[in-house]
């Protein structure tokens, strides 16, 4: 209190006379700063972290931290079963430890699905099992009857690749350098 006190008088008389003023007042005030530390003026400041303020803070922090992993732990899971599911060419076995919804949804996935789900990445995948936005051609999350796959055809008709392109293309003219004389 007494310092703020002088530093109030201090400003209002430093805008007075200036730099000579503030030696002067340095050496008025060093007395009152001696007294000040001799009976240990002030209040500490609190701990830092410290006050349930700062607890319910760090507790929502971390709450959120674990829900952010586990919806990427979730969406990885999901991404992994549809994989596999494609790999194996019909519904894999579900990870036990995934939310009941997820577990009665994905049996039910269809291989179109799967593979729309393989093309996605995690964070799209996450907001689609949260019901955030929708994945086109990917149903909501819901339980859904388990879907057998049909057997996918041996041979597949190959798709016209560079040398297909490469033959459509019309011949270039070459262009020759004349050589100066």
């Amino acid at each position: 209190m007494l310092r703020s006190i002088f530093s109030a008088i201090k400003s209002a008389l430093g805008r007075l006379f200036g730099g000579p003023f503030a030696f002067l007042w340095e050496l008025v005030l060093m007395p009152a700063r001696l007294a000040d530390r001799v009976i240990g003026g002030g209040v500490p400041a609190p701990p830092i972290g410290d006050g349930p303020n700062a607890r319910a803070l760090k507790d929502a922090i971390a709450s959120e931290v674990s829900m952010a992993t586990n919806h990427d732990k979730v969406s990885r899971a999901v991404l992994t079963w549809a994989a596999d599911s494609i790999l194996a060419d019909r519904p894999a076995p579900v990870p036990l430890w995934l939310p009941r919804d997820v577990k009665s949804w994905l049996p039910g996935l269809s291989r179109t699905e799967c593979e729309t789900l393989i093309s996605s990445d995690k964070p799209a995948i996450s907001a689609h099992v949260r019901n955030i936005y929708q994945l086109k051609g990917v149903r909501r999350v819901q339980p859904l009857q388990a879907e057998t796959w049909p057997p996918v055809p041996l041979y597949v008709e190959p798709t016209p690749g560079f040398a297909h392109y490469a033959a459509s293309l019309p011949p270039r003219p070459i262009k020759t350098r004349r050589r100066a004389a």
